[in-house]
């Protein structure tokens, strides 16, 4: 008898409840991997594939990622009823399968058999056509709107639209994905702020503010954790549309979801320096006041950065004099993200605490996993060399320096660390 995933999970649940008898904190993947070693498969996983893959559907949908026409087809006529077939868990169509794996043989079966190109998924609530393009498939991507299919495709859950998914993922950047976006284009697709500050495009971006000047603080979707562009532009490392955006109106300070200024995105000095000098003329104005005030200055993280960032260390002292708990307070953790060798040697000289944890997105992390984070080996050697404590852990993974290191393969790092 083949077996069945659901007569397997409700074995695994038995064994849970054998389990918790002796040991109360046992947990269902205890005992799903109990249940797949004794079928003889080393994980759930691995179990489940295989289960799947003895199911019609199952065989439809490896059919339909392998680009297997001939499998998918005998399938389908003995089948005809699993053309309408969804995968879990976000329910895919076979179309959708086909579609993010290029497969153009595949796709053009499935359209030939009925399937729309414009159905939807439940994960993204996106069409075939946005995992062709994300995936740089332009000959699936036409197949598609020959098809009938939605070149547009507004109400993705990103809220990027397929021209988006071809230009605002990480590894879109090349010449596939540029030639979908100019097919999209030929089709009647308009590129908006994101899609435009990813492909670098200078003179749609001042068309689009034109138009809207709205759009310099609208959002990204909460996938995105709702950036601004100018935040986009900074994470994309795109310092030419930075200082763009900045020259439209852009503030340099907007926070995004998280509550971060777009300074938090930058990996590099040059990335956001446009940034930092919009924000040191801003300080310059709170010096000049309070110079005439007779008062000490008031400053916030950001203008310790920028200036540190922008050499500046009249004013950095200034301000670091007048307010110290801003050397704790995330500055040095930014310089050391942004691998500012410089800035960082001036703050620890100025007592910033190497040993400092500071809330970065989601977790709560010193300077030193920031620099292991962006391969700033220096910046890593400095902060070691001031003392910092390699064996402090992140409280989101629970893991030191050495082993976020480890997991992001800076060897380098891990060597200095494991020589102190």
């Amino acid at each position: 008898m083949k077996p069945n995933l659901e007569w397997l999970r409700k074995q695994a649940k038995h064994h849970l409840d054998e389990l918790r008898k002796t040991d109360p904190q046992a947990k269902l993947a205890d005992a799903q991997l109990a249940i797949a070693r004794q079928n003889g498969f080393p994980s759930w996983r691995a179990l489940k594939a295989h289960v799947d893959s003895l199911s019609v559907e199952g065989q439809l949908f490896d059919a339909a990622r392998r680009g297997d026409v001939e499998t998918l087809t005998a399938l389908l006529d003995q089948h005809p009823e699993k053309l309408q077939a969804r995968d879990e868990p976000y329910e895919w169509t076979l179309l959708h399968k086909a579609a993010s794996e290029g497969q153009l043989a595949t796709v053009d079966l499935l359209l030939r058999r009925g399937l729309d190109p414009n159905s939807r998924e439940k994960g993204d609530n996106t069409y075939p056509m946005h995992w062709a393009a994300a995936a740089g498939k332009l000959d699936v991507v036409r197949r598609l709107a020959d098809a009938g299919g939605d070149v547009v495709g507004h109400g993705d859950d990103h809220e990027l639209e397929i021209i988006g998914w071809a230009t605002c993922w990480d590894g879109t950047d090349d010449a596939d994905h540029r030639a979908v976006v100019a097919f999209l284009l030929s089709r009647g697709a308009r590129h908006h702020i994101f899609s435009a500050i990813a492909s670098n495009l200078g003179d749609e971006i001042r068309r689009i503010v034109a138009t809207s000047p709205a759009t310099l603080t609208s959002r990204m979707s909460r996938n995105e954790n709702h950036q601004t562009p100018l935040h986009f532009a900074v994470r994309r490392n795109r310092p030419d549309i930075v200082r763009l955006l900045l020259d439209l109106g852009a503030d340099p300070l907007i926070a995004d979801g998280f509550g971060f200024p777009p300074a938090m995105y930058a990996t590099a000095p040059e990335i956001d320096r446009p940034v930092m000098e919009a924000i040191r003329k801003m300080t310059a104005g709170e010096l000049v006041s309070a110079d005439r005030g007779h008062r000490p200055t008031r400053a916030g993280t950001m203008d310790l950065l920028a200036s540190v960032a922008l050499g500046d260390w009249d004013a950095a002292a200034r301000l670091a004099h007048d307010n110290p708990e801003l050397l704790n307070t995330g500055a040095l953790h930014l310089a050391a993200k942004r691998g500012d060798l410089q800035a960082v040697r001036w703050l620890l000289a100025h007592d910033a605490s190497p040993d400092a944890r500071w809330n970065h997105v989601d977790a709560y992390v010193t300077p030193l996993h920031l620099a292991i984070l962006n391969n700033h080996t220096e910046v890593a050697r400095a902060l070691v060399d001031a003392g910092a404590d390699p064996t402090i852990r992140d409280s989101k993974h629970d893991s030191d320096a050495v082993g976020w290191a480890g997991f992001f393969h800076r060897d380098a790092i891990v060597d200095l660390l494991k020589r102190r």
